[in-house]
């Protein structure tokens, strides 16, 4: 079962979890706006984003609601989500500024997609609770097909080369 301090410093990584996908989200968009011709693809995929930060958000709420069904598996480490969000925000200024090129974007989108940070919201908590397994689940799912499809872009760009 999770304490009161724990569940409060469960709750603020959360919150920082939810913040990093719409930092994605942010990073994407301005992708939509440097890159036209990608600017569909970008565009979903903010969509998609934005949805995990809402859905994130959804699990804060049940954890919350009902902290008995949880317990902590692996921490998160604070500092870690503090440098993959400086790092997003520095990343956006550069896509704005045109100091990244349309094939680095897709590498670096695929990286992040395929980061700890993404892979490991399953491992934070262990519960039995069937609405936060279905979030997470949906979150994974997502995270996997954009990891696939930035793939799919980057092979199309060097075939194109």
């Amino acid at each position: 079962m999770i304490t009161t301090i724990s569940l409060k410093d469960l709750i603020d990584v959360m919150k920082m979890m939810a913040e990093i996908e719409r930092l994605i989200a942010e990073l994407y968009r301005a992708s939509a706006e440097a890159w036209v011709e990608d600017r569909e693809f970008w565009l979903e995929t903010v969509a998609e984003e934005e949805k995990h930060a809402n859905n994130i958000e959804r699990m804060i709420e049940i954890v919350a609601a009902k902290p008995e069904r949880f317990e902590l598996g692996r921490p998160f480490n604070q500092t870690a989500i503090k440098t993959i969000k400086t790092g997003l925000e520095g990343n956006i200024e550069r896509v704005k500024k045109g100091e990244i090129t349309r094939e680095k974007m897709f590498n670096l989108a695929r990286d992040i997609e395929a980061s700890l940070i993404e892979k490991s919201y399953g491992e934070i908590v262990r519960t039995k609770d069937v609405e936060y397994q279905n979030l997470i689940n949906e979150i994974t799912a997502d995270t996997s097909s954009h990891k696939k499809a930035m793939e799919q872009q980057i092979h199309a760009l060097k075939a194109g080369n």
